[in-house]
């Protein structure tokens, strides 16, 4: 007669086993990192909207009658305020658009057009002020390739300060 162990009978058990799990845990592990890089880089674009709207908004045409400097463009903007923020970002994938708001109409206006921030005067002869609406998008290629990019965007808008 002869007797077998149990241990015999299942030791193929555990390969099988780590074949099934193993790629399904690295498969987990790295879209929760690729999709942890996703939430930092839309943080990122967040916060270059925000920076670049508080920018933009302390730099309206009495800065530039006060300071004599120039009015700024959208491209300095950019230059300026959203691309030392853009860390581990393709600043060539990174765009943004500044626009000025007039409060009462709701008008918005192309920042490079406008040489000068609209503000409007209500009839008892109070000054609205003007908001600064900041768009920044990127273009994120994730590290999963079977999918394509993804744009990033985040819109800020602030009062004018200056």
């Amino acid at each position: 007669m002869l007797y077998r162990s149990s241990s015999n009978r299942r030791r193929g058990a555990v390969m099988v086993e780590s074949a099934i799990i193993y790629p399904l845990l690295f498969l987990l592990l790295f879209g929760l990192t690729v999709g942890g890089l996703g939430v930092f880089h839309y943080q990122q674009v967040a916060c270059q909207a925000r920076e670049a709207a508080r920018w933009a908004c302390v730099r309206g045409s009495r800065w530039q009658e006060e300071t004599g400097q120039p009015f700024p463009t959208s491209d300095k903007i950019r230059e300026q305020a959203v691309i030392p923020l853009a860390v581990a970002m393709d600043p060539n994938k990174l765009s943004v658009q500044v626009q000025w708001i007039d409060e009462i109409t709701g008008v918005a206006v192309d920042w490079d057009s406008a040489k000068k921030w609209p503000t409007t005067v209500t009839g008892d002869g109070q000054v609205v002020a003007s908001r600064v609406r900041v768009t920044v998008t990127y273009q994120w290629w994730p590290e999963l390739f079977f999918t394509g990019p993804l744009n990033l965007q985040s819109v800020s808008e602030v009062p004018m300060a200056h």
